[in-house]
């Protein structure tokens, strides 16, 4: 009870209600910003938090997160542009929506669905987390080292839609998280002498330079070509009359469901669980106009992707494990403050764990109020040309880097990992299993030799504990099944 009033002392402090409001309205413009989105809008970000409490740190960058969510959709609906990948199932119903002259309609039901998503979530969340959590202490070496290789597999599978390109990603990430100081050994490696180098890869470095600086680069090389416009007034407050909430509420309720459950599988994410929705509300109402504005189009996606912010903090916080890119980079912002995700958070940061748990609902009322307010405004901020967006992203990206440890060295290494985050966006290489394996890296390398240190070299040790043979088993299907489907679809394609 005690843990209890403390958290809503944070969550309802001046500091708390800030950050959260903050979070939102930061969140609906970059996820509104086509291009952005809520894992570029959090690791510009982060630096600003060091100064923080890591309570109120997190209540700005999961609002953010949440909001970037619904955000994505009003790009979508007024231009046919997708602010994120999540919301590109959006765009079919919601554009045509927007052609009829019901571009207000459309925006109430992403928001209204958004909202009913994300609280979906967020309950599914402060339900699931804890007993996973309770599980996971029980977890030894090797469990820990199965469950971190799953979510490295399951990941580098299921990004960008190569399996090799997302290995070999996730491969490249792996080297760079053995940069440092070795855990069990204490030793200096791949540093090449450089001090700023023996705490490892700068996380902020990596962070900002793959996602923001390569987008502030691709954002800079389109800056001369034309954009689309929101006119003056064209949007307006957003409401649901209480027939439509009546007619839509089922739709948006399984819509969060498939959400909450593929958000909790590693990898998945919104933009795979928002054409899971719409596919399932075009089955269960075959006879309406899917694709030339039916509502239930809308609501479907919305609901789903919001969910699924609650569905991948799960795995972050029970196992470690990131369910996305974004809570990769969430991860990011714990380790700055000195923390690790797991169930030891709950234990040792009780407050954090439940201001997350309670702050994540909180962020859905918070931005339906806020979002129905203040999108008449809000929507013209897409009119922003590329060229001031990637001047903007630039600047902050370069004071974000130096801001952490006051070093020269971070803002050319994340100018580098900028350059090649570019460069893996213009050859198709997924970004995302860089990211998390850099992120698992040291939960698998330590966990794997304390294992074998355990049964002192006995790799049997792996097939003997029984969660860690589910894991590993799991580990192998992930990799195994993206393999045969496609080998299957070219097999189709050739007979």
């Amino acid at each position: 009870m005690q843990i209890f009033i403390d958290t809503l002392g944070v969550l309802f402090s001046l500091p708390g209600l800030l950050s959260l409001i903050a979070g939102t309205a930061i969140g609906i413009i970059v996820g509104a910003l086509p291009g952005l989105g809520p894992s570029i809008g959090i690791s510009l970000l982060i630096p600003f938090t060091y100064t923080m409490t890591p309570e109120n740190s997190m209540l700005l960058l999961i609002s953010l997160y949440m909001a970037a969510e619904y955000g994505g959709s009003v790009s979508a609906i007024l231009l046919s542009t997708p602010g994120t990948a999540a919301a590109a199932a959006t765009t079919i119903d919601g554009f045509a929506m927007t052609q009829r002259g019901q571009a207000n309609k459309a925006l109430a039901i992403s928001l209204s669905a958004s909202t009913v998503g994300g609280l979906v979530g967020g309950v599914a969340l402060l339900f699931l987390a804890m007993p996973l959590s309770r599980l996971a202490l029980q977890f030894g070496p090797a469990s820990y080292f199965a469950v971190g290789l799953f979510g490295l597999t399951s990941v580098a599978a299921l990004s960008g839609g190569s399996l090799t390109k997302g290995l070999i990603g996730a491969a490249f990430g792996l080297l760079l998280a053995f940069v440092g100081i070795d855990p069990i050994a204490g030793m200096p490696r791949f540093t090449f002498d450089q001090i700023a180098l023996f705490e490892g890869i700068p996380m902020l470095a990596v962070l900002i330079g793959l996602f923001a600086v390569s987008e502030g680069f691709i954002l800079a090389e389109s800056a001369g070509k034309a954009r689309d416009r929101v006119s003056k007034g064209a949007v307006r407050a957003v409401y649901l009359t209480f027939s439509e909430w009546k007619e839509l509420i089922r739709t948006m309720i399984s819509g969060s469901v498939i959400g909450t459950f593929l958000g909790i599988l590693p990898g998945v994410g919104g933009n795979i669980a928002c054409w899971v929705a719409r596919d399932y509300a075009m089955r269960r109402n075959p006879k309406l106009a899917f694709g030339k504005g039916e509502p239930r189009g809308i609501a479907a996606p919305e609901s789903s992707n919001n969910a699924t912010v609650g569905g991948a903090m799960v795995p972050l916080l029970a196992l470690g494990v990131p369910g996305s890119p974004t809570t990769a980079v969430i991860v990011g912002a714990l380790v700055l403050h000195g923390l690790r995700p797991g169930p030891q958070l709950f234990t040792e940061q009780p407050v954090l764990v439940y201001t997350i748990l309670l702050g994540l609902l909180l962020a859905c009322v918070i931005m339906f109020l806020l979002a129905s307010l203040s999108l008449p405004w809000m929507a013209r901020v897409i009119n922003l040309p590329d060229s001031v967006l990637a001047a903007g992203i630039l600047i902050f990206a370069i004071l974000g880097a130096y801001s952490l440890r006051n070093l020269a060295f971070d803002v050319w290494l994340t100018i580098a990992f900028g350059a090649l985050g570019y460069l893996m966006k213009k050859l198709s290489f997924p970004v995302a299993p860089v990211v998390l394996a850099l992120v698992l890296g040291y939960l698998v390398e330590t966990n794997f030799r304390t294992a074998l240190v355990t049964s002192r070299g006995s790799y049997s040790i792996f097939f003997t504990d029984p969660v860690s043979v589910i894991f590993l088993v799991l580990s192998l299907v992930s990799i195994l099944y993206p393999a045969w489907r496609s080998w299957r679809e070219k097999t189709l394609k050739t007979a």
